[in-house]
């Protein structure tokens, strides 16, 4: 009887010891997700450097990628698939938007090379039509989707929209935006560019994206020199100046590899339009746009929601 007391006893204080372990193994666990946890908190909303790298940790503790806004700081990022950040634009320094039009062409990857070979950035206002004409198209397309760039909607099929039914106006338009998203564009919003910069106030009220225009052309298209469509697209520019030019000339190329580091050591960054807009007030639909200042000079910013403004920034190349 004894025997079978000690046995119980023994087996009562085994498993008490084995619950005292399990509870203790619990207890550490909660500490180590509780330090876990402070860590990934302490992470939150900062930079890191790691092996003289860049990387900034998101409201949700993980290392952001791709394209995000950090608004306290004015700065637009670019971070690759790892999280490290490899380009920055400071919205509170002097910015310029260069543009080209009427493309894809065969030279569309060699203006993006020019642009990321100096860690900037162009808009390319693309005709849906055209990217359907060969794969080496799409591929060029691709390129600019995966870059700084972006792509921009210039229509499906260069159509003059005054002339069109608000109908057809917006199958171009849905059309055309609908070949960017499938080469990967990933902005939220598209920006639109109207053939030969003609907005009628019909189409202005019907159309769901906002109207870029320019400030500064080079007639590019009419030149096809090198030489001068690089004075003009150099020459008595200012922050927030739209540079309009097309990406079918190799002269137009050639200018470019000149334009963009002289356009850098005048002291310009240059960005996508959407990047110029980020901290200048934003883009509305229907609402055209010949340049983007900054917002403390809104008020010299040249928009216009007058349908007859956009003729005067007709070119006949676009």
């Amino acid at each position: 009887m004894i025997f079978i007391i000690v046995i119980i006893i023994l087996l009562f204080g085994a498993c008490q010891l084995r619950k005292n372990h399990i509870k203790s193994h619990e207890t550490e666990a909660r500490k180590t997700e509780a330090q876990t946890t402070t860590t990934e908190e302490v992470k939150k909303n900062v930079w890191e450097k790691k092996d003289g790298k860049s990387y900034y940790y998101g409201e949700d503790g993980k290392v952001m990628t791709g394209r995000f806004v950090l608004n306290d700081e004015k700065k637009i990022c670019y971070a690759n698939e790892n999280g490290e950040v490899t380009r920055i634009v400071d919205a509170t320094k002097p910015m310029v938007a260069v543009t080209y039009d009427d493309g894809p062409s065969q030279y569309t990857d060699d203006f993006v090379k020019i642009f990321e070979e100096h860690n900037s950035a162009a808009t390319f206002f693309e005709v849906g039509s055209r990217i359907k004409e060969s794969k080496s198209l799409q591929e060029n397309e691709k390129v600019v989707a995966n870059s700084y760039s972006e792509l921009a909607n210039h229509t499906y099929g260069h159509k003059n929209i005054r002339n069109l039914s608000v109908a057809d106006m917006n199958k171009q338009v849905d059309r055309c935006t609908d070949q960017l998203r499938a080469m990967g564009e990933k902005t939220d919003q598209i920006l639109f560019r109207a053939p030969e910069g003609a907005v009628g106030e019909t189409a202005r009220k019907n159309l769901k994206a906002p109207v870029i225009l320019w400030s500064v052309d080079t007639l590019d298209w009419k030149y096809r020199d090198a030489a001068k469509v690089h004075k003009k697209a150099v020459t008595n520019i200012h922050d927030g100046d739209i540079i309009l030019m097309h990406s079918l000339y190799e002269s137009t190329l050639n200018a470019s590899k000149k334009i963009v580091p002289e356009l850098i050591d005048q002291g310009y960054q240059l960005v996508t339009v959407s990047d110029l807009a980020q901290f200048r007030g934003g883009l509305e639909n229907g609402r055209i746009y010949f340049n983007i200042k900054p917002v403390e000079n809104e008020t010299e910013t040249t928009t216009s929601t007058d349908t007859e403004a956009s003729s005067n920034a007709v070119s006949e190349g676009n």
